[in-house]
């Protein structure tokens, strides 16, 4: 039986509030107390400090305990890892590179243990990196600067949606390379830095901290729709 709920995705960015980031999290934990909330940094090599940091956050926005999940090694003890994403009442997904972070779940074959988890109820957050990995897909670049060895690579597909975050510096460049490669009538949700969304497998959208841009791929022309 199907008990999934909306994903929450913050686009993260800097400047960081950390009052903030801990009131944008605390919305993934209605009505749960004291969470225990797995970790997940394949995105950013389960580096310690950012772990720290997002760790306070996410205790500051009433986890009671916050666990590293350690995937992106080698040869990770896979029956302790998928127990405590079993038995945690909520994954935080981090930031970092996203596809360093989809090629260590890939790797250790977790990708479709995190799908049946979402499936089946478990409730996900992620910021910045960990909300594309959410999403439907992202880009790899064999040489980045030639848009021509640019190719699709498919993410978690919590949600059939696309996105970017805190990409507005750079005019969304990212997002819109994705949206050619997609082709004619593609759309994706450009995040700003300080934005929040919910999203759920049906492609249902909710805003619930600061705009978000919508990007749409007509016969070529990207532009905002």
């Amino acid at each position: 039986m199907n008990h999934e709920v909306p994903v929450i995705m913050i686009a993260g960015g800097r400047p960081r509030d950390p009052a903030a980031m801990a009131r944008m999290m605390s919305g993934a934990f209605a009505g749960l107390q004291k969470p225990h909330v797995a970790y997940i940094g394949t995105a950013n090599g389960d580096n310690p400090a950012f772990f720290q940091i997002m760790k306070a956050s996410l205790k500051n926005a009433g986890a009671d305990k916050v666990t590293l999940v350690r995937i992106a090694k080698k040869n990770p003890n896979l029956e302790s890892i998928k127990t405590v994403l079993n038995n945690c009442d909520a994954v935080f997904i981090s930031g970092g590179e996203v596809e360093d972070g989809m090629e260590w779940l890939k790797k250790h074959n977790l990708i479709d243990f995190l799908r049946d988890l979402y499936r089946g109820g478990k409730r996900f957050l992620g910021v910045s990196a960990g909300v594309i990995m959410m999403g439907s897909h992202w880009v790899h670049w064999d040489n980045e600067d030639d848009d021509s060895t640019a190719r699709l690579f498919d993410c978690l597909g919590f949600t059939p949606l696309l996105f970017d975050v805190h990409g507005e510096d750079e005019d969304w460049k990212e997002l819109k390379t994705a949206l050619r490669l997609l082709g004619d009538g593609a759309k994706g949700y450009a995040l700003p830095g300080g934005s929040m969304v919910s999203a759920d497998s049906s492609g249902t959208l909710v805003n619930l901290e600061k705009e978000y841009l919508i990007y749409k791929n007509n016969n070529g022309d990207i532009s905002k729709g």
